[in-house]
């Protein structure tokens, strides 16, 4: 089972959030769970994070992409 697909099986807790990183050809190469939100906004190198609904239409997007 894909990430994605789980994703939109399973419903995770509201306050998740995640990050993901891009390669070079705009392409998602990893997506990390971020279980401490607040915490994670406090560091100096800190990137967007997104939520379930906003992690699942980037996966679909990075999908769409891939097979084109």
């Amino acid at each position: 089972m894909s990430y994605l697909k789980h994703l939109k099986r399973n419903k995770q807790h509201y306050l998740n959030r995640w990050i993901v990183k891009y390669d070079k050809n705009d392409l998602v190469r990893e997506v990390k769970l971020i279980f401490a939100p607040d915490e994670y906004r406090k560091g100096s190198k800190a990137r967007k994070l997104h939520t379930q609904n906003g992690l699942i239409k980037i996966l679909e997007n990075d999908e769409r992409k891939r097979n084109t």
